[in-house]
């Protein structure tokens, strides 16, 4: 029988559910704060107790996405630098012309996107937007000063996309 998280409705095996303790009654007060309807006997994810113990500490003004998030923008970073690859080995092979090459910069973008994203622990799309998805679903950040830091780090990863993609595009298109 498995448990649904009464947070953030993640479905787990009942013997990986969380009670919080008394001593971390500061983190009960965040939930409950943010979950009036939430009972201490229901219990929370792992995932879901992590995010409160961080959000706490502090630690979270310096991302907005989760491991979750993480290791799907690196898996699919990997995955369009090795669609770009594949595509730039069928346009050389089959002669196709140079300005067709140019092509290669969408998955090469989306690539290094992908991956800046995961290193940096922030998504830009959700910077913008001014909310976190730490694996506990999306959150409003409320702190003004961290959101902006947020938002200037997004834009600086899709600046860096955009630099990485141009050059190695550049290098492919006068490739012989």
């Amino acid at each position: 029988m498995n448990y649904r998280c009464p947070l953030c409705g993640r479905e787990i095996a009942r013997n990986l559910v969380l009670f919080l303790s008394h001593g971390e009654q500061h983190i009960i007060d965040q939930i409950k704060e943010e979950h009036p309807e939430w009972v201490e006997a229901d219990g929370v994810c792992r995932p879901c107790a992590e995010y409160y113990r961080k959000q706490l500490s502090g630690e979270l003004a310096s991302e907005n996405i989760g491991p979750g998030g993480r290791k799907w923008r690196t898996t699919m970073g990997v995955a369009m630098l090795g669609a770009s690859l594949g595509l730039a080995l069928v346009f050389v092979v089959t002669g196709v012309g140079r300005p067709w090459r140019l092509l290669t910069f969408v998955p090469v973008f989306s690539g290094f996107l992908g991956l800046i994203q995961a290193r940096e622990k922030t998504c830009a799309v959700l910077a913008e937007l001014g909310v976190r998805d730490v694996d506990t679903g999306q959150r409003k950040i409320e702190d003004v000063a961290v959101a902006a830091r947020l938002k200037a780090r997004g834009r600086w990863i899709v600046v860096k996309a955009t630099l990485w993609a141009a050059g190695i595009t550049l290098a492919f298109l006068f490739y012989p």
